[in-house]
């Protein structure tokens, strides 16, 4: 493991600090501005990359205008020289259509795990999500749930 100066350590858990803060805002455009140059936003159920703050502007866009209420909940937070770790839960009503699902009204929580990397400059360089996909769909009623033993 490399050393990192205090300095950095600290831009880089500010950096993710309002990174969360202005997600769970909504504020979009102050969220976008938490990334440095060149960002991506890595959807891994998926294996979808982001790349570039359009991107990322429209996927948290579509997402905020899918979910009014998206709420998120940080339980957690690792810190290692080369990158944060952040684990909790998001959730909230699906009212308008998100990723080609036409509102279902009904609400989700979803625990899950972020990777943030960095830039030289200690802003955020990509962001590595990690969540329960089926379950997500499951909640939303766009799969049936299994059948309990």
């Amino acid at each position: 493991m490399s050393s990192l100066s205090q300095t950095s350590l600290d831009a880089r858990s500010r950096a993710v600090d309002d990174h969360i803060r202005f997600e769970t805002a909504h504020d979009l455009e102050a969220l976008v501005r938490t990334f440095g140059a060149d960002p991506e936003w890595h959807n891994k159920p998926s294996n979808d990359v982001l790349r570039g703050a359009d991107a990322i502007r429209t996927f948290y866009g579509d997402v905020f205008a899918g979910f009014p209420d998206f709420w998120l909940d940080v339980r957690s937070r690792y810190v290692a020289a080369d990158a944060m770790v952040v684990e909790g839960s998001f959730g909230g009503t699906h009212e308008h259509a998100w990723m080609g699902i036409a509102a279902t009204g009904k609400k989700v929580s979803i625990p899950f795990c972020a990777v943030f990397t960095f830039t030289v400059d200690d802003r955020i360089h990509s962001e590595i999500v990690y969540y329960d996909r089926y379950t997500l769909l499951e909640q939303l009623g766009v799969i049936p749930n299994p059948p309990q033993p």
